[in-house]
């Protein structure tokens, strides 16, 4: 674990909020380690390390708990919290990409492909269609993205269960030679016995959004929801709970895998038209 550094308040308000923590912690005597900190609150050291670094901000719930546990006045952490939740709307996925590379089990909706199942001609497709800019720019988001995937080729990967639109498949995004390829891509990916696709016949119900569970090797669960250009992760468990029914009501709708798989392998032949 990284040791803990100096923290000047005047950095920002993630360091500072950090060195709030830190020094709160340590006013509690020598055995309030950051690993004694963490089991009061249900997290894991490196979280309560990355807080302190000023590196990974925690949540309203997280800022609760370590109010409470720190002794420190109620809204002394949730105020910087609500602050920094306001001020980086644009980085509203951060979060929720550096817990995808935790999590051990991922439950997701998606309108498009997810993200850690795209070919790199479907992401830059996608790219191109949703966020115009500089062909270097894009490609370099490419090419992190790809990078991630990596999560899925670990030894102990995370169990992954997608709901898929079908519109999704059927929706040219980059030619037909893209599309049949991403779908090709999709059927040996769901293979694996780690991954389960299902899709969510156009005939349903129509979702404005993406929805994603993660469960965390704490036990720790979050659930991050995405529209046209915002976003948001949580991790407060009325918040978590609210779209694991929306997520289980999508799943119920959808076709089994097998179904699915069979309904890939058609849409697939319909892109060489």
């Amino acid at each position: 674990m990284p040791g803990a550094k100096e923290l000047d308040p005047g950095d920002g308000i993630q360091q500072y909020l950090g060195n709030v923590v830190r020094e709160a912690r340590l006013a509690l005597g020598r055995e309030w380690t950051q690993a004694h900190l963490a089991t009061q609150v249900f997290s894991s050291g490196s979280r309560i390390s990355a807080i302190e670094r000023g590196e990974d901000p925690p949540d309203r719930d997280l800022a609760k708990k370590l109010e409470i546990v720190l002794r420190l006045p109620p809204g002394t952490l949730v105020s910087l919290v609500r602050i920094l939740t306001e001020q980086n709307v644009r980085d509203y996925a951060k979060t929720y990409l550096r817990r995808q590379l935790e999590a051990t089990a991922m439950h997701e909706f998606s309108l498009v492909v997810p993200g850690l199942l795209q070919t790199a001609d479907y992401a830059r497709a996608v790219m191109e269609a949703g966020l115009p800019g500089d062909a270097a720019q894009i490609g370099d988001y490419v090419r992190r993205r790809m990078e991630r995937q990596t999560v899925l080729a670990r030894p102990d990967p995370p169990w992954m269960v997608v709901v898929l639109d079908e519109a999704a498949l059927r929706r040219d995004i980059g030619g037909g030679q893209v599309m049949r390829a991403q779908i090709e891509h999709l059927l040996d990916l769901g293979e694996r016995p780690h991954v389960n696709i299902q899709l969510l016949p156009m005939k349903g119900t129509p979702v404005p959004g993406s929805v994603a569970l993660l469960t965390l090797p704490q036990g720790v669960r979050g659930a991050y929801t995405e529209g046209f250009s915002t976003g948001n992760y949580t991790e407060e468990p009325a918040e978590v709970m609210r779209f694991q029914r929306v997520y289980d009501l999508l799943q119920q709708g959808a076709l089994g895998v097998r179904a699915s798989l069979r309904l890939m392998r058609a849409i697939a032949k319909e892109h060489d038209d």
